[in-house]
């Protein structure tokens, strides 16, 4: 791997997260076009920002909390406005998987109590709220840089880093009328069927990074595009089956 190829990738916008603004949106939005219209009357008008505002929450709260940085387009402009969605009580920041199993199987069960609970009190803002960082959560654990640490992930570019060329665009998709189905009977089975899809798609992405930078190198997007789109509907789907579970069981009383 050539580093003149690859040096254009190192200047990328500041900060830089995992999947950037449009992708985050384009999987929550695919995930919502899934779900029954009953569920989605739940949310009322809470699904629009949800899409665009919501499953951003976890990258506004990292800028805002560590550099200081506030985006100028809608949405939160402290910490303080969003830090009961994105942080643990324990004080742990619920952002993506991180391959603690206890540690992860912690944030889905936070996540999915408070947006059962919203639900089934009928506070749909706070539910679509949670719920956004439930999907910034699985997308994070499914986008294909995360499947290895930083300097592994630095090894296989020869010390360049592709993280952000990586991860900075995904195309439009849908996911073709899929039906969602319950993850779980109830939230800890749940969690856990859900945790076990996450950490088997990072497999995926770890056996398809080597092919996935050697195009990132190549300014291949096409060939990038293929692995995005194979990763983003996957992360799509384990949220539609997410939401789809805790919108049944609210609806049930479960």
């Amino acid at each position: 791997m050539r580093l003149p190829v690859c040096l254009a990738l190192l200047l990328v916008p500041w900060p830089s997260t995992a999947w950037d603004t449009a992708p985050h949106q384009r999987i929550t939005k695919a995930a919502l076009d899934t779900m029954p219209r009953r569920f989605l009357d739940r949310l009322g008008t809470e699904a629009t920002p949800l899409v665009e505002i919501y499953c951003i929450y976890p990258d506004r709260y990292e800028e805002m909390e560590h550099f200081g940085f506030v985006r100028k387009s809608p949405g939160p402009r402290t910490v303080a406005e969003i830090r009961q969605y994105c942080v643990r009580a324990d004080g742990r920041p619920v952002h993506g998987a991180t391959g603690d199993r206890d540690v992860d199987t912690g944030s889905l069960v936070f996540l999915f109590e408070r947006i059962l609970t919203n639900l089934s009190g009928n506070r749909p803002a706070e539910a679509a709220k949670y719920a956004g960082v439930l999907s910034h959560f699985i997308a994070d654990s499914h986008s294909p840089p995360h499947a290895v640490a930083p300097e592994e992930l630095l090894d296989l570019a020869e010390g360049v880093n592709v993280h952000s060329a990586i991860e900075r665009s995904l195309p439009e998709f849908t996911l073709r009328g899929r039906v969602p189905h319950e993850a779980g009977a109830h939230i800890l089975t749940a969690a856990g069927a859900i945790l076990e899809q996450l950490y088997a798609g990072a497999a995926q992405n770890r056996k398809n990074l080597p092919s996935i930078v050697k195009a990132a190198c190549g300014r291949d997007e096409r060939a990038m595009d293929v692995y995005r789109l194979r990763a983003g509907t996957r992360a799509a789907e384990i949220l539609a089956d997410a939401l789809y579970t805790l919108f049944h069981a609210a609806e049930t009383g479960q």
